[in-house]
């Protein structure tokens, strides 16, 4: 099975699993008091991750750009799912570079399956089976990569998923009362320090992504999330300086919670 070129596909996805997720209040937010700041990550996480078990679903939305040698913008919009034991992404990603025409990544993640649908080469017409199911067990590089994203994806889609695995190398290093859309929320200052992270890490594949992380100079990322007096998180933000790559720049936002979603698998018919 021939994959596509993932290249600026892989490192969009890559960079998004540190960013904290952000979403609209829910409709009875405008009687909330101003919530009490949390001290630490594991209170921030177990309160938003309480929230969330009790919403379920979500839409998503995601805009940043990389500038420096080379300008990338990038784009998406899904939904997602979170439950005890799982979670479910639909998720649309363009990838925009001077030159080049626009890329479009579909992703479908399921509990048992993944499924992309990655771009044409440049010059190629889109195939009739535009999906690919992605087996995880596979030994073919390519496959592995994919693999990688998907799981990356699924992981930055959920907000308390990164922060929860990487509590002991964080730290709220700042929180303050805010108003955001005209409701009462605060604004935590998040710095996650890479290589305690990688030195506690277990995953043998993640563990190496971040040393490679620390050893071209990235040694700390900084977001900072909004969160309201519910318990959900409302806003954040990160800019980060990337040796060798440029600045990133992230925003996003989660919307409708608790709102019916459909995150179904490919056609059949639409599956290679």
């Amino acid at each position: 099975m021939r994959f596509g070129s993932s290249k600026g596909i892989a490192l969009v996805t890559a960079l998004v699993v540190l960013v904290a997720g952000c979403s609209t209040s829910s409709p009875d937010a405008g009687s909330a008091a101003a919530p009490a700041p949390y001290s630490t990550i594991k209170e921030l996480v177990a309160a938003v991750a309480q929230r969330q078990r009790a919403d379920q679903t979500a839409r998503l939305s995601l805009r940043g750009e990389v500038t420096g040698g080379a300008t990338l913008q990038f784009t998406g919009e899904g939904v997602l799912r979170v439950l005890d034991d799982a979670v479910s992404v639909k998720f649309t990603q363009v990838v925009t570079q001077k030159g080049a025409a626009p890329q479009e990544t579909g992703f479908v993640v399921l509990p048992d399956a993944t499924y992309l649908r990655l771009p044409p080469p440049p010059g190629e017409n889109a195939p009739d089976r535009p999906w690919v199911r992605v087996d995880p067990t596979s030994s073919d590089p390519a496959a592995q990569r994919l693999a990688a994203l998907a799981t990356t994806l699924t992981e930055s889609a959920d907000p308390t998923r990164t922060l929860a695995r990487y509590a002991d190398a964080t730290q709220i290093s700042g929180a303050a009362d805010d108003i955001i859309d005209g409701e009462p929320a605060v604004r935590y200052t998040i710095v996650v320090d890479l290589a305690k992270a990688a030195a506690q890490q277990t995953d043998p594949a993640m563990k190496t992504r971040l040393e490679q992380q620390v050893r071209g100079g990235l040694t700390t990322v900084t977001s900072t999330l909004w969160v309201d007096a519910l318990g959900q998180p409302v806003r954040s933000a990160v800019r980060q300086d990337l040796p060798g790559i440029g600045t990133l720049v992230i925003t996003g936002s989660y919307r409708d919670w608790g709102q019916p979603v459909e995150i179904d698998a490919p056609p059949a018919t639409q599956v290679r």
